[in-house]
């Protein structure tokens, strides 16, 4: 028998078929509409211009194909593009704060440039300046441990830490009052330094904090050959199995070369470990610490070369080269060090983003390195073998530790890579 529909009922049937077909394409519009939507905000770039610019006095006239790498510090994505015949790289970016840095050598030299905190939100124009160092070598850093360990019950141990420095060069270089120690603030924080003048601009001369040393001697007393390296302890024992020690540490510094020995300063407490010499405390900062720390954090290590006209210690001991904090109600008074003394530096940083406050001209470290494993974790940062001639180790030195150090390593006081780094 057939049905008879009403028109009344055949309309509302066939307005409920087709709505079940129309709504997917309405759905579908809304989406592309605002998926485009969405793709027109994304796709808003800017152009930057970033001319790199040569070191005054430098003869290269060269400009074409420098690497220059983009990074925006607020998601860590780097993008690169190399410079044009005249030195200009472009790169098209979206807005956020960036950083903007290069690293090339050539047969003598190796050229850093950074610029940082550039704010971008519009097209902007940018100027890269080259920093030039030479490659002829010198003294460097080999290896810095500063992270320390847990010891078996879980309390902090850091008396373990080192510093190893390496002769890079071919011939043997004079130690005599040189000096080493850690910039104010020791460790790298989330806010500026309190010494960063109202220009924006790190300090020279720079601060010195807790305790800083140096070689004493008369000019030819402490030799370090050439492809060479001494080790210098806080303590010089073997941390591992020395009942003062803790059996987590990774490192034996009973054979290290100097210790830094702090003696009856602030109580005197520090132990003197028989065997190892003592460096010459050059001054401190603290009027508590009982020991040579060096930040577990990360601090940024200078070595500095006084002229041969300039005792150290009288150095020191003159009020003109000290200073108390800027705007600071502490008395507190720091040791300052002109930046033409400095004869090597890197920045050792808590974690990445604290990049952006550093405590270092770009030209003593354009980059920064730390422990990614954090604090305590036994691990060191050591210095990328660059090129090992007859048994001897050439050891990177660009004055950029983010491309001359590997991180997260195992301390190795003493020893050397037998292969290259890459």
């Amino acid at each position: 028998m057939k049905r008879i529909v009403s028109n009344n009922q055949q309309s509302k049937g066939t307005a409920f078929r087709y709505g079940w077909r129309v709504l997917p394409l309405i759905f579908a519009a809304f989406l592309l509409l605002f998926s485009s939507c969405e793709k027109d905000e994304e796709a808003v770039k800017y152009t930057v211009n970033v001319t790199v610019q040569y070191p005054s006095g430098y003869s290269e006239s060269n400009l074409s194909d420098i690497e220059v790498k983009a990074t925006n510090t607020q998601t860590g994505t780097t993008t690169s593009a190399k410079t044009d015949a005249k030195g200009v790289a472009t790169f098209s970016l979206v807005s956020g704060v960036y950083s903007f840095n290069a690293v090339f050598e050539t047969e003598e030299f190796a050229f850093n440039g950074l610029v940082e905190n550039t704010t971008i939100a519009e097209d902007k124009a940018v100027t890269l300046s080259l920093h030039a160092t030479s490659l002829s070598g010198g003294l460097v850093f080999k290896e810095i441990y500063y992270s320390g360990t847990l010891t078996e019950g879980g309390k902090s141990y850091f008396s373990d830490q080192f510093i190893e420095i390496y002769n890079n060069s071919d011939e043997v270089i004079y130690l005599d009052n040189i000096g080493f120690g850690a910039l104010d603030p020791l460790a790298a924080g989330k806010t500026p330094s309190e010494w960063i003048g109202e220009d924006g601009k790190l300090p020279d001369p720079m601060p010195l904090g807790n305790y800083s040393f140096y070689f004493k001697g008369s000019g030819q007393d402490h030799p370090l050959q050439p492809r060479t390296s001494i080790v210098i302890a806080q303590d010089g024992i073997d941390h591992k199995t020395d009942p003062a020690g803790n059996p987590n540490s990774p490192v034996n510094l009973g054979n290290a070369d100097w210790e830094l020995y702090v003696g009856k300063i602030n109580g005197g407490k520090d132990a003197d470990a028989a065997g190892v010499p003592n460096l010459e405390v050059l001054y401190t900062s603290s009027t508590s610490a009982n020991d040579a720390l060096y930040s577990v954090f990360g601090s940024a290590m200078v070595l500095f070369k006084f002229p041969e006209n300039i005792d150290p210690a009288a150095y020191a001991a003159d009020a003109a080269h000290l200073s108390t904090k800027p705007g600071s109600s502490y008395k507190t008074e720091y040791l300052l060090i002109p930046k033409e003394y400095i004869i090597e530096a890197v920045e050792c940083i808590h974690h990445e983003p604290d990049r952006h406050n550093k405590r270092l001209f770009t030209e003593l470290d354009a980059g920064f390195t730390f422990i990614s494993t954090g604090s305590y974790s036994g691990k060191s940062v050591r210095r990328k073998a660059k090129q090992i001639i007859d048994g001897k180790v050439i050891y990177k030195d660009t004055n950029n530790s983010t491309e001359d150090f590997l991180k997260d390593q195992t301390p190795t006081p003493g020893v050397h890579p037998t292969t290259v780094d890459q």
